[in-house]
């Protein structure tokens, strides 16, 4: 049986979300945050509210709508982050995320992704949809930055038998290319692999489990693969 490659945009492997009353009132997304130097949150699903409005940062009721990305921001940190409201662009720029603050006038800014395509609009624009991934990435301003990501045959590995990982790197309309030279990295391991020349490592599982396989090379953001490991 011909098998077809899982590509882990966000280093999770996403499943039917089932719908329940509360649905009609909510949608369900995706959030992580990569910080310059650390993730600051890892991949957390969350439900952001179909109505409502979000007026952090002295956005006017009504001008920037939970159902966005700024809303699944704010569930995703607990409103922990901060913006600030600019009436001649009527948007809201996004400033601090839990702790980490940057703006369009420093050295870094906060970029945003939905499932590893460059956004286009910003954040109360943005109006994510149901599994939609949303990722929050501090990016230098002086170049451009691209999300990592894990492509694997298998969606489970077995214990202490080779796993192949391969992995890529999205440009901004979120076609992925493989990337030479990235290291993966197992956590809680000391362990790891180099990816070759068309993006592929080889890991083996030291434990059964979950194992979480992070990937990074210098001028991308970040990306982890948590794979179920069984006996």
């Amino acid at each position: 049986m011909k098998r077809s490659p899982t590509i882990a945009l966000f280093g999770v492997t996403l499943a039917l979300v089932l719908l329940s009353p509360a649905s009609a009132l909510a949608t369900t997304v995706l959030v992580r945050i990569e910080g310059a130097s650390k993730t600051l949150l890892p991949v957390t699903q969350v439900q952001i509210p179909l109505h409502g409005s979000i007026t952090k940062g002295g956005t006017p009721s009504g001008k920037c709508p939970a159902k966005s990305a700024a809303g699944a921001l704010d569930a995703a940190t607990d409103h922990r982050w901060g913006g600030s409201y600019s009436s001649s662009f009527g948007e809201l720029e996004v400033t601090s995320i839990l702790g980490e603050t940057h703006s369009f006038t420093s050295h870094y800014y906060w970029s945003i992704w939905v499932d590893d395509r460059f956004a286009q609009a910003g954040a109360c624009e943005l109006k994510p949809r149901l599994g939609d991934q949303v990722l929050f990435a501090a990016v230098p301003v002086s170049h451009s930055e691209y999300p990592l990501g894990f492509i694997t045959h298998t969606a489970r590995a077995k214990l202490h038998d080779v796993f192949t990982v391969q992995v890529v790197w999205f440009n901004d309309a979120g076609r992925h290319k493989p990337l030479a030279h990235a290291h993966v990295s197992i956590s809680g391991s000391r362990y790891g692999a180099i990816t070759d020349g068309h993006g592929f490592a080889h890991i083996v599982p030291e434990h059964a489990g979950t194992m979480v396989l992070r990937v990074a090379h210098q001028g991308y953001i970040r990306a982890e693969y948590k794979v179920p490991v069984s006996a």
